[in-house]
């Protein structure tokens, strides 16, 4: 199955009400937490509730919370070990506080990039471990056997309760930004008047969705082994739509004068020419149509020859109409390797 065939009516019902699952979800894992307290009462078992709420409050897909778990898990059992080294070899208060003042700057100095949550939990860990100065190791050991009894809780209701997929999500903001694209141009080539139209909210929330889309790729690679694979892929898919995000800013502040609106209004008709592809590439990433339409070989050179060829020789050569016309060529031409692109990741098998 492609990574853009239709998911199950089961998947899809899931998506459509994930923030109310995701809550019955975090309150099945707490109750969990609950009942193994009641049937074996652990110290410090308030740390195993704390974890849970810190793993799942804000990553209801499966592999946001696979990554934090495990970054959790990591930081934990490597702050545990540092606190306990302290509290072992340091006796004396002011020596124990200022190794843990050190430990933790360190900690701020070198933590930063993909696994900043692991450094953070790590510098936390050896605070709560070390406290106040005045325990022994064996309530350091007792607070990480329960921060890691909360990371497995999690994962285990994330992955087996109901789970969530990220990859639902990413299709989503993917199509409603290629719609969101469709609608902005639209409107900018229906403008029935001299002027330029005001399409900002629209590109402010296509940008949204591409922002979006960046936030699931961490998500992505824990969850399929395909995006993994082509991960790459998915980033440079969102730099595309970027780059058409950019060119239609500036193509909807295009301005011109009465005396040029006809010209306009020509190209303008050639350029409808590009809705249809970003639509049919909108449905195809929901699932709505099996495969992508056939596009014309050269699409973004052939729009370009036609938009010249609208134009008499006088006009080839003011630069306004040219410079407009190279704009929608270069949309074109982006567009040509969103398809592309998109294309490419429909031929690989979903994992």
């Amino acid at each position: 199955m492609s990574v853009f065939s239709p998911d199950s009516s089961f998947a899809n019902t899931i998506y459509r009400y994930s923030r109310i699952i995701h809550a019955a979800k975090l309150t099945l894992a707490l109750l969990i937490a609950v009942l193994i307290n009641a049937i074996w009462p652990l110290p410090h078992f308030i740390w195993s509730m704390v974890t849970i709420v810190i793993i799942m409050l804000g990553l209801p897909q499966v592999g946001g919370a696979l990554e934090k778990s495990l970054q959790r898990a990591i930081g934990t059992c490597v702050g545990s070990v540092c606190g306990v080294l302290l509290t072992a070899v340091f006796h004396n208060y002011w020596q124990l506080m200022g190794q843990l003042a050190l430990a933790v700057g360190l900690i701020c100095y070198i933590g930063k990039g993909r696994y900043s949550y692991a450094y953070l939990v790590t510098g936390f860990t050896i605070i709560i471990v070390v406290g106040d100065a005045n325990h022994d190791t064996t309530e350091a050991i007792w607070r990480t056997a329960n921060i890691l009894l909360g990371c497995v809780i999690a994962v285990a209701v994330s992955l087996l309760v109901l789970p969530i997929k990220a990859k639902q999500d990413w299709r989503q903001q993917l199509a409603q930004a290629f719609i969101g694209l469709a609608g902005v141009l639209g409107k900018h080539l229906a403008v029935g008047e001299a002027g330029c139209s005001d399409n900002r909210i629209e590109l402010e929330k296509v940008m949204k969705a591409i922002l979006a889309q960046k936030k699931l790729f961490f998500s992505l690679e824990w969850e399929s082994r395909t995006l993994r694979r082509h991960k790459v892929l998915l980033k440079q898919l969102a730099q595309e739509q970027i780059r058409l995000v950019t060119l239609l800013e500036i193509i909807s502040q295009t301005r011109w004068r009465d005396d040029e609106y006809p010209s306009y209004a020509k190209i303008n008709q050639l350029a409808l020419s590009l809705l249809p592809t970003l639509s049919a590439m909108a449905d195809y990433i929901i699932g709505d149509i099996d495969n992508l339409p056939p596009l014309p070989a050269q699409m973004g050179m052939t729009l370009h020859q036609q938009l010249l060829a609208s134009l008499d020789e006088q006009e080839q050569h003011q630069f306004a109409l040219t410079g407009y016309t190279w704009l929608l060529y270069q949309f074109a031409a982006t567009v040509e390797t969103l398809y592309a692109q998109v294309g490419q990741l429909g031929l690989v098998s979903r994992a």
